[in-house]
């Protein structure tokens, strides 16, 4: 330790510029632990509670998402919030869809209720997800509409405004895909 000191009041002293960038720069942070975070403080207590349980299909799903957020948190876009982790939890979603399709034509029963038993837990984990509503996706969409000219309605606009809006708070793309769309061709008419 006495030889760290040493080293650090070395260098501070040699340099001013590095004393300055030392004073003035921040540590990195690698999760900002929110008050509206709900699930992903959660998730490593839940692992635990699974494996004393000894809820094997729980357990997978739970390590299976967190090996998503520690992959995620190597990009540029790491999995800090219940937003992101919404996405992240979407896409599960979809490939758990997909499989038990894929696995059903196959006539692979079993891995068919794998596959539903870990759909059921990944949509437990998007319930209690805080997601903005429908009236509430209505509203801001009108909002977006109105303020644009007549010649501005267009899909891509409109979307990337109402995101914009929406911006903190995950919402179901789907459902939101559809109002937009139904407003552009109501507009075109």
């Amino acid at each position: 330790m006495p030889l760290l000191r040493l080293a650090r009041s070395r260098y501070l002293t040699s340099s001013p510029t590095l004393l300055r960038t030392l004073a003035t720069t921040h540590p990195l942070r690698y999760h900002e632990d929110t008050s509206s975070d709900i699930v992903i403080p959660r998730l490593k207590a839940d692992l635990k509670d699974a494996m004393r349980a000894k809820d094997k299909p729980r357990l997978d799903v739970i390590r299976a998402i967190l090996a998503e957020i520690t992959n995620a948190s190597k990009t540029a876009k790491p999995i800090s919030s219940d937003a992101r982790l919404y996405s992240l939890l979407q896409k599960q979603i979809n490939a758990a869809r997909s499989a038990i399709d894929e696995f059903s034509n196959a006539k692979r029963d079993d891995l068919v209720e794998k596959e539903q038993g870990q759909l059921k837990i990944l949509k437990d984990y998007t319930q209690e997800i805080p997601t903005v509503s429908a009236e509430e996706m209505d509203r801001i969409v009108a909002d977006v509409v109105q303020r644009l000219d007549k010649s501005e309605v267009k899909f891509g606009p409109i979307m990337g405004k109402v995101m914009g809006a929406m911006s903190p708070r995950p919402c179901d793309l789907d459902l939101l895909r559809g109002k937009i769309e139904e407003v552009v061709r109501l507009k075109k008419e």
